[in-house]
């Protein structure tokens, strides 16, 4: 199980730091994209775009919380994830980042595993087939409206497309491309990094068959297992991409404890406000870095 655990963290982290180190450049300049390894830390910051989902940590410890900290405010980004397994619930790290106030964020993350073997037929009437370079800008801009991005971030979220690693699938109505996904791959393991529907072309089964696609992707590159996470049901706010995943095999494999600097939310800023930061859009709190203390002490 905790090989698993690792295997999981680690090829996240691989496939996000390669999408925001091979993005063109002028993708990186526009959004102010950094993927930097801290220890056994991966700080992934896009110093231009006011989300939570391009401003994360993944692994990061007590060891490298005061520099991932510090690497926040010297971008001066305000609202950011510190990512922390449940194996860590017990340790000090839980401690340090309330005291830097860095609290639980209202949802957390299930990481799941599967095998990487066919899941089956699955219905849906839209058309599933391999993305084209074409299919860019369209496959950009679904996936940017799905996770609530300002419309300049679509073009890193298909940046991917063309890239060792990278194999995107899209679903087609007779008219256009209504949902996109993406699967990155190394060595023995799969990574299903993203996926969106747009809204009109919902429950057609365009996801489970998305899934589908990129499970048998992952079986023809002799992948032995296929990892990936969405948000945990919340009260009020139902996540149909858990029951989707439960649905074609996968098996939950440990719950991701998320963290952000009080007031933190997940919320959808106009394009040019979030590009720009507008000083008008509501902050959360940055008392956390007073508390900072110097990396390395």
């Amino acid at each position: 199980m905790r090989e698993l655990i690792r295997r999981s963290e680690s090829i996240e982290r691989a496939a996000w730091s390669d999408l925001y180190r091979r993005a063109p450049w002028r993708v990186r300049r526009r959004l102010g994209l950094q993927a930097v390894e801290i220890g056994q830390a991966t700080l992934l910051s896009a110093s231009r775009v006011d989300h939570l989902f391009l401003n994360r940590a993944i692994g990061v410890g007590s060891d490298e919380l005061a520099a991932a900290l510090d690497h926040f405010e010297g971008r001066n980004i305000g609202r950011f994830w510190i990512h922390m397994g449940s194996q860590l619930r017990y340790t000090e790290l839980p401690k340090l980042l309330r005291k830097r106030g860095i609290a639980p964020y209202p949802r957390n993350w299930m990481k799941f595993v599967r095998p990487a073997s066919a899941a089956g037929p699955s219905k849906c009437e839209l058309r599933i087939r391999p993305a084209e370079q074409d299919d860019a800008a369209r496959v950009g801009q679904i996936l940017a409206s799905g996770f609530d991005l300002p419309e300049e971030a679509s073009p890193l979220l298909a940046a991917g497309m063309g890239l060792d690693g990278w194999d995107y699938f899209v679903a087609e109505d007779e008219r256009a491309v209504v949902a996109a996904s993406a699967i990155y791959s190394r060595g023995d393991d799969g990574y299903l990094a993203f996926a969106a529907t747009l809204p009109g072309a919902r429950k057609q089964g365009c996801q489970r068959a998305l899934v589908a696609a990129r499970l048998e992707r992952a079986e023809r590159l002799v992948c032995r297992q296929v990892f990936t996470e969405t948000g945990m049901p919340v009260k009020g706010e139902p996540n149909s991409s858990y029951r989707n995943l439960l649905r074609v095999g996968f098996d939950e494999l440990h719950v991701r404890d998320n963290f952000a600097p009080k007031g933190s939310r997940w919320r959808n800023l106009p394009s040019s406000d979030a590009i720009a930061k507008s000083t008008v859009s509501p902050k959360p709190s940055r008392t956390w870095r007073r508390a900072v203390a110097p990396s390395g002490s």
